[in-house]
């Protein structure tokens, strides 16, 4: 009797012992600490500082970057807003030119510092050392977009001037903004870059589009152009969101309090996400968090591999997430408050549905890249021989290493010949090729391109 009792001691303990080691494998904080441990082995950044490290103030352009920011509030608070509303009209619509040259003029000690700062390789702008990373700021943004939309309305004021070299420069120098905005990678910032980098091509097509530049200055428009690399800019940033995901989930389970996690789960007012009060704090935060981060590796994965992307597999990844997030809600009470089952709450408020949409802007500004290295080749060639090429391969390997492929679907960007001038285009984002026929309103539909009278 005796040893049946032991053997029945010995068969409850190997039991226990069996499901604390399951449940230690299975528990999702543990899964999350295991996942940490994983891409820190495969040389993923896990911290800020993995892709934000310590720069030499040497080559730290972050104390002019705030100088000008500085300058530029200051003349602006000096000026009323009227005083801008011709400068910023200027290039769309009749204005008052005296008072665009004037707004010029009074914005240039700003414009100076701000080219200064653009000479240093990196920035710092963004303050990192906060608790909880969704009190991080990027105020700087809305400011490197003014600066952008100013060197755009100096194009083209040169260009009128009859200063076709330093029009070019302008746009030039709002290239190189966008570049350099690389340097500290968010996704919030990538979608900024692109926008900047589509200001400045625009307006560089508007530049020469009848106009005409010295060589010195093509040689160098032509070697800003291709310095951004827009894929590794859109993998950095997408790896910062990465480590966002982590630092809020450090802070969830270690700072935050369980009412903190659940109110801020809410989707609206008087909405209270259960979960977290009927599981526990740290494996609701963790679980979402495996999700997201799982969400990411995928993305990232599709990154990588560069443009053309995978549209079709890109598609179905977040149709399944958005699957996946919204149809598992579930509304258990609605009075006097809305008590909410959700799982992925956290995950849900966390990753913008706008991840998707980075691959669209880093496709789009490949186009307008590549364009624009045809376009400012094409120049050079007929500097150097009197006419324009009948084929895009006259342009290699002298002017251009290659032709360069359409980031839509892979082939040659599309030329030809237009009288004394010449059409190259993409097929955008239809991934059809309209025979160089601007999509309307948008670049969604139609073939994204750029055309030269001269």
């Amino acid at each position: 009797m005796r040893s049946r009792w032991f053997w029945v001691g010995i068969g409850i303990t190997a039991f226990l012992l069996a499901l604390a080691i399951h449940n230690a494998h299975h528990n999702p904080v543990a899964q999350l600490e295991r996942e940490i441990d994983r891409l820190k082995q495969r040389g993923e950044p896990t911290r800020f500082h993995d892709l934000l490290p310590p720069v030499n103030p040497s080559q730290d352009g972050t104390p002019f970057y705030q100088l000008a920011i500085a300058e530029l509030e200051t003349i602006q608070k000096q000026h009323p807003e009227s005083f801008w509303d011709n400068l910023y009209q200027f290039g769309t619509k009749p204005v008052n030119l005296a008072d665009v040259e004037k707004a010029l003029k009074v914005v240039q000690p700003a414009l100076k510092t701000f080219r200064q700062a653009l000479h240093y390789p990196h920035m710092r702008m963004i303050d990192l050392e906060v608790d909880n990373p969704a009190k991080i700021l990027f105020p700087h943004f809305s400011k490197f977009r003014v600066f952008a939309l100013l060197l755009v309305k100096e194009a083209l004021w040169r260009k009128r001037q009859g200063d076709e070299d330093g029009a070019v420069e302008s746009c030039l120098t709002a290239m190189k903004l966008a570049r350099r905005m690389g340097d500290e990678p968010t996704f919030i910032g990538f979608l900024v870059q692109a926008r900047i980098f589509f200001v400045a091509v625009n307006a560089l097509q508007r530049v020469l589009k009848d106009a005409e530049a010295s060589p010195k200055v093509y040689r160098a428009l032509l070697a800003e152009l291709s310095a951004w690399d827009i894929n590794r800019d859109l993998v950095r940033a997408l790896q910062m969101e990465r480590v966002f995901c982590l630092k809020f989930a450090n802070w969830a389970m270690q700072k935050a309090s369980l009412r903190d996690i659940s109110w801020l789960s809410l989707h609206g007012e008087g909405v209270l996400v259960i979960n977290p009060w009927l599981t526990s704090k740290n494996g609701f935060v963790a679980r979402n968090m495996l999700e997201l981060l799982d969400y990411l590796e995928r993305l990232l994965s599709y990154a990588r591999k560069g443009a053309p992307y995978d549209w079709a597999a890109i598609k179905r990844l977040t149709d399944e997430w958005l699957r996946k997030v919204e149809t598992s809600q579930r509304v258990l009470l609605e009075v006097p408050v809305k008590i909410v089952w959700h799982p992925y709450a956290v995950a849900k408020l966390v990753a913008p549905i706008m991840y998707p949409v980075s691959f669209d802007k880093a496709a789009e500004s490949y186009a307008f890249q590549r364009l624009g290295q045809v376009a400012v080749a094409l120049r050079i060639y007929r500097q150097e021989h009197g006419r324009y090429p009948e084929d895009l391969r006259a342009l290699v390997p002298l002017y251009l290493p290659q032709v360069p492929l359409d980031p839509f679907d892979g082939k040659e960007l599309r030329y030809r010949r237009l009288g004394q001038g010449f059409k190259v285009w993409s097929v955008g984002f239809d991934c059809k090729d309209d025979g160089g026929m601007e999509g309307k309103p948008t670049s969604f539909m139609g073939d994204i391109v750029w055309t030269a009278s001269r």
